[in-house]
């Protein structure tokens, strides 16, 4: 199966929200990938275990259990084997929300903290109030079906702005975390990872700097997260090119060397794999889209 693109276009203007519920997945049948988006998405998870990869945490999903990403956040779903996975995701443009949030003070204020990543936990745990959302989201596909197009935009948002209520709801006085957590091999290989992006990846030295065998590590990190390193590298590699192609005029063949590609035509070969988009034409349509801003 082939997997999308790493980088997916948030929607804009007239569908600035894109709400999809009732997916219901087996997990021989997902096809989880790294990813991240312009914009901000909410992940409803109403069936299912495992864990989200977010940056560089690792953070278990369960029913009841619900994400937000903040733009350009890298990250990976990967379900357990054993349970069937269903969610809802809806994806909205920052900007359109806070312009809509205009009328309610403190969730805006709420709202531009969360987005921000003031907030240290990627989650909230609304299972016990797991009818609410759950009967909260049928009504919305329900009341959707009949309404015309500018209704459906509508109910979207207020379904956007009921889900943030909620948030704001319960997250309202929770002080930022200290308790001390285990962390995953994969968080340290992704920090590796991290501290050495600018270097023609090394398998060995990884290894070695994290005393533990090659074959270890590749075999823990799928463990754990439900990847292989190679996935994680590559994303993180195309995640750091988009960045420095939407905000610097550095050439090509830096860019490449910055991200530890040593071959340009390589480098060049897998962005456009990647995101369906050459270097080039993708920095030349993130200037078009800022000069329309």
């Amino acid at each position: 199966m082939t997997k999308k693109p790493l980088f997916q276009q948030c929607p804009q203007s007239s569908e600035a929200l894109d709400w999809h519920h009732k997916k219901l997945f087996y997990p021989t049948d997902y096809n989880g990938y790294y990813h991240w988006h312009q914009g901000c998405e909410l992940l409803i998870v109403f069936d299912g275990a495992g864990s989200v990869v977010v940056n560089q945490q690792m953070s278990p999903i369960k029913k009841g259990m619900l994400f937000f990403f903040q733009p350009f956040q890298l990250h990976h779903v990967a379900p357990a084997s054993a349970a069937p996975y269903e969610r809802a995701t809806l994806h909205f443009d920052p900007l359109h929300a806070e312009k809509r949030l205009t009328a309610y003070p403190a969730m805006a204020q709420f709202f531009r903290q969360l987005k921000n990543g003031y907030n240290q936990d990627p989650f909230i745990d609304f299972s016990e109030d797991y009818f609410y959302i759950r009967s909260l989201c049928d009504m919305h596909d329900k009341m959707a079906e009949a309404a015309s197009i500018n209704e459906r935009a509508e109910r979207e948002e207020l379904l956007l702005i009921q889900l943030l209520s909620y948030m704001q709801h319960q997250l309202k006085g929770r002080p930022p975390t200290k308790k001390l957590r285990h962390i995953h091999y994969a968080e340290r290989i992704m920090g590796w990872i991290e501290d050495h992006l600018t270097e023609p990846f090394n398998l060995s030295l990884l290894a070695q700097d994290l005393y533990l065998s090659k074959s270890y590590v590749s075999k823990v990190f799928r463990r754990e997260t439900g990847s292989s390193i190679t996935d994680y590298l590559t994303a993180r590699r195309m995640k750091e090119a988009c960045h420095l192609l939407q905000t610097t005029s550095l050439p090509i063949d830096e860019i490449s060397q910055r991200i530890g590609l040593t071959n340009v035509s390589y480098f060049i070969q897998m962005f456009k794999r990647k995101t369906n988009a050459t270097p080039h034409q993708y920095r030349l349509s993130m200037n078009t889209d800022n000069n329309h801003v």
